[in-house]
C-alpha cells in the first residue's frame, strides 16, 4: 500500500490579494494531492484560527511532515486524528487551522489519485461507504454583494438567486449566468456602478435590501417565473452590523431590536420569494433566532453559518434549542476532513439542510467544495457570483460532476 513520503508547503496569493498556503502531499507510487486554503472576511467567534502563512509554510514542511512520513493517506481518520493531536489546542491555534486543512484534504485528494477515483466518489466512500447514489446540489448564486464582502453601504452580506431544485443543474448554471448579465445591465441603466465585490456580485453604492431584491426580481423574471423556477435567499451575516443593544441598518438609518429586525424581514418575506436567510440574528441572540425559527421554520431556510461554524461540539449544542433547520459547512471553519464529515452527519441525522460553502477569500485551483457537496449529498451549494476565475472554478467542476454522472 502506498505511504506518504512527503509534504511541502508554499505561499500564493488568493483572491483579495492576500497570502494564503497550498500544500503538497507525495505518495511513494508517485501520486500527488495538492490543496490551498481559502480564508473569510466574516467569521464567528468559535472558528478554528488561522495563523501566518509564514509560520504555516514552516510547520507544514518540517513538523508536520516528519509526523505523517510512511502513513497510510487512506487512513484518513488516523492522519486527521494526529494533525490534531500534534496542535493539541480546541481552536486549532498552535499549528493553525489553514495548516492543518491544506494537508488533511490534500492527503485525500493524494489518496483518490493513488486509486485512480475521482475525488467526489473517493470522498463518498468515506463518508457513506456503499452508497453509489449521487445528487448534485442546488447553486446559490450570490449576484449582489454587500457587508464585509463589499466596500459600499449595504448592510447584508449575499444576496442571492436559488434555481428551483428540479432544475437540471446546466440549466440552472445557465440561468445564474442570465440572471447575473441581466443585472449588470439593469444596474448600469439605473446609473449604479458594476464594480464587483469579494464573491464577484456587483456591489454599487445607493441599494437598500429591498431595492436589492426589487433588480433581483426584474432580472429573474425576464429568464424565470420568480417563486416557480428560481428563488432568491440572503446571507444576512447580522453580527456585522450588530450594536451593543441594537442592530444597525446604515443604508436606510435604521437601529433596530431583534424583534424590529424580525418585522424588517416579515415585509421582504411579503413582498420575494425568499426561500432562505442565513444568520439573521448575532450568533449568541438565541431568543430572536428561536422566536423567529417557530414563527418561519415550515416555509423558509433558517441557516446556521457564524452560529454553527462547522463544528460537530457546537452543532451538537444548537440543535435541541431548535434555532435552525439548516447549516453551512466551510471546512476551513473546522480544519479538517473528518470533522467537516462528522458535522454534516450529525445534520443529516437530524433533519437539517445542508449547504456546503466556499469563503470570501479564495483561490481558482481550488475546487474541493465541489466534489466534497456531491459526496456528501448537499441541498445547496454556494460559490458567489457566476463569475471571476476562484468562483466559477467550484462551479465548473459541479458542472463536470453532472456531465459525467449524466452520462453515465
Amino acid at each position: 500500500m502506498p505511504k506518504i513520503s512527503n509534504i511541502s508547503c508554499h505561499k500564493i496569493v488568493n483572491s483579495r490579494g492576500d497570502w494564503t498556503v497550498m500544500t503538497k502531499v507525495t505518495l511513494d507510487d508517485g501520486s500527488v494531492g495538492v490543496q490551498s486554503v481559502p480564508e473569510g472576511a466574516s467569521k464567528g467567534k468559535k472558528e478554528a484560527v488561522d495563523i501566518l502563512p509564514e509560520k504555516s509554510v514552516d510547520l507544514v514542511s518540517n513538523v508536520i511532515n516528519a509526523a505523517l512520513l510512511g502513513k497510510d493517506p487512506f487512513n484518513q481518520g488516523n492522519i486527521d486524528k494526529t494533525l490534531v493531536e500534534i496542535d493539541g489546542t480546541e481552536n486549532k491555534r498552535h499549528l493553525g487551522a489553514n495548516s492543518i486543512l491544506s494537508v488533511s484534504l490534500a492527503v485525500s485528494k493524494a489518496a483518490a489519485a493513488s486509486k485512480g477515483t475521482p475525488l467526489y466518489k473517493y470522498l463518498r466512500e468515506i463518508f457513506d461507504p456503499g452508497n453509489n447514489e449521487y445528487t448534485i446540489p442546488t447553486p446559490a448564486f450570490n449576484i449582489l454583494n454587500g457587508g464585509k464582502h463589499a466596500n459600499n453601504k449595504l448592510s447584508f452580506q449575499e444576496f442571492m438567486v436559488m434555481p428551483a431544485k428540479k432544475v437540471p443543474f446546466d440549466k440552472a448554471y445557465e440561468m445564474g449566468v442570465n440572471i447575473y448579465h441581466d443585472l449588470e445591465k439593469n444596474l448600469a441603466k439605473a446609473g449604479m456602478d458594476i464594480d464587483v465585490g469579494d464573491e464577484g456580485g456587483f456591489a454599487p453604492n445607493g441599494l437598500t435590501p429591498k431595492l436589492a431584491l426589487e433588480f433581483i426580481k426584474e432580472c429573474a423574471a425576464e429568464r424565470s417565473k420568480p417563486g416557480g423556477n428560481v428563488f432568491f435567499g440572503i446571507d444576512v451575516a447580522a453580527d456585522s452590523f450588530k450594536e451593543i443593544l441594537n442592530y444597525f441598518i446604515e443604508e436606510e438609518g435604521l437601529h433596530l431590536n431583534s424583534e424590529g429586525l424580525a418585522d424588517y424581514y416579515r415585509d421582504l418575506l411579503k413582498d420575494f420569494p425568499l426561500i432562505y436567510l442565513e444568520d439573521p440574528f448575532q450568533e449568541e441572540d438565541f431568543a430572536a433566532w428561536k422566536k423567529f425559527y417557530n414563527e418561519f421554520s415550515e416555509t423558509l431556510m433558517i441557516v446556521g453559518d457564524d452560529l454553527t461554524v462547522t463544528n460537530p461540539s457546537v452543532l451538537e449544542q444548537i440543535i435541541p434549542m431548535k434555532l435552525i433547520n439548516a447549516v453551512i459547512a466551510k471546512p476551513n471553519q473546522i480544519g479538517t476532513l473528518t470533522e467537516t464529515f462528522e458535522f454534516i452527519k450529525i445534520a443529516k441525522d437530524n433533519n437539517l439542510q445542508v449547504i456546503v460553502s466556499h469563503r470570501s477569500g479564495d483561490t481558482a485551483e481550488d475546487t474541493f467544495i465541489a466534489d466534497l457537496a456531491v459526496a456528501v449529498g448537499a441541498e445547496f451549494m454556494k460559490s458567489g457570483a457566476p463569475a471571476r476565475g476562484e468562483r466559477v472554478a467550484k462551479y465548473n467542476r459541479l458542472l463536470e460532476i453532472f456531465l459525467e454522472l449524466s452520462s453515465n
